[in-house]
């Protein structure tokens, strides 16, 4: 009977972890669902530069379309700071390391979805 009492103890235990995870996962993702505006316009690219849409969140991915510097109206799909492996991260240069922290938002500009750089998005109350 006390092995019995013990499994059964250790089942609940774990059930209540398990919910615990759950019920604080969909509070973070209530939370991130609220604070991501739903349109943006771009900040910080010089007038004669374009903003690159790219097709995965990083700098040396392939470049999907130009969005214009003064350009407004990017409807917002959600942001991320991807996290790479600690195998990656052992082997990447300093320079490497800080451009792994870097934000990324999945963006739409004219029909066209792709990642910016989160670093060139503004809130753009004016277009809701």
């Amino acid at each position: 009977m006390g092995d019995r009492t013990i499994g059964r103890a250790t089942g609940i235990f774990f059930a209540a972890i398990i919910v615990a995870a759950a019920l604080r996962t969909n509070t973070v993702f209530a939370q991130i669902a609220e604070d991501v505006p739903q349109v943006y316009r771009v900040t910080g690219v010089e007038a004669d530069d374009k903003l690159h849409m790219r097709d995965v969140p990083h700098g040396d991915s392939k470049i999907l379309a130009d969005i214009p510097s003064k350009a407004r109206g990017l409807k917002g799909l959600g942001c991320i700071t991807p996290e790479p492996s600690f195998d990656r991260w052992a082997e990447m240069t300093a320079e490497e390391r800080a451009n792994a922290k870097l934000q990324w938002c999945r963006v739409e500009y004219h029909g066209q979805q792709g990642w910016v750089a989160a670093r060139f998005l503004k809130p753009d109350a004016g277009t809701r």
